[in-house]
């Protein structure tokens, strides 16, 4: 089976963050992405990729396990609120994990992390890696459209979008066995027993996530 998509967008929802992304990040992002692919880049929204009456857990399950790369958009409740957005982020740190991939490898990674409101601090399963910071632009409203933090924010997108590029052009294939039933269900076997390692609480170890 093929991929669906080329990325995933991983975010904790609330008024002013979907706010963001949907008039400032993602209309950007997806006209670059646009630019910088020789196809029209397929991006997976749980808000507007869903599909009415199917469930819900594994439809969002299929889009993620069959998208290239993960857009974590980071905020604090990121990783302190939201158990869905911790699952989404270490399922794809484990798919990286297994292809052993590295600043050597191409790609390097399948995690491309933005910054929308400052995280401190960065959760231990969550360090070393690189984030492209966009806490100056986290305005809405349409003033922002008329300050220089929008120009600003146009020509970072158009550098960062690049690497991103890179990635799903990149992509490893998907592994043969995810196409049947049984291999879906060792992949979720896998990453059940991969959650285990974390402490996705702060005062207390949660039982294993499953879809």
């Amino acid at each position: 089976m093929a991929y669906i998509n080329d990325v995933f967008i991983s975010y904790k929802r609330s008024k002013r963050s979907e706010q963001w992304l949907n008039e400032i990040f993602l209309p950007l992002f997806a006209d670059y992405l646009n630019n910088e692919l020789p196809h029209d880049p397929k991006i997976f929204v749980d808000q507007s990729g869903l599909t009415p009456g199917v469930d819900f857990n594994d439809e969002l399950f299929i889009n993620l396990l069959y998208s290239k790369c993960i857009v974590a958009i980071l905020s604090p409740p990121y990783f302190r609120k939201s158990d869905w957005c911790v699952k989404e982020f270490l399922t794809m740190k484990h798919r990286q994990e297994i292809l052993e991939l590295s600043p050597l490898t191409k790609p390097k990674t399948l995690i491309w992390s933005v910054v929308y409101r400052k995280v401190d601090p960065i959760p231990d399963y969550a360090k070393g890696l690189h984030y492209l910071d966009y806490s100056d632009f986290d305005q809405v409203g349409d003033a922002f459209f008329k300050t220089e933090k929008y120009l600003e924010i146009q020509e970072k997108m158009k550098e960062d979008i690049k690497t991103i590029g890179a990635i799903i052009l990149n992509a490893p294939p998907l592994k043969p066995g995810w196409e049947t039933a049984e291999g879906r269900k060792q992949i979720i076997t896998e990453l059940n027993a991969y959650f285990t390692q974390y402490n996705l609480d702060d005062n207390k170890k949660q039982d294993p996530i499953t879809w």
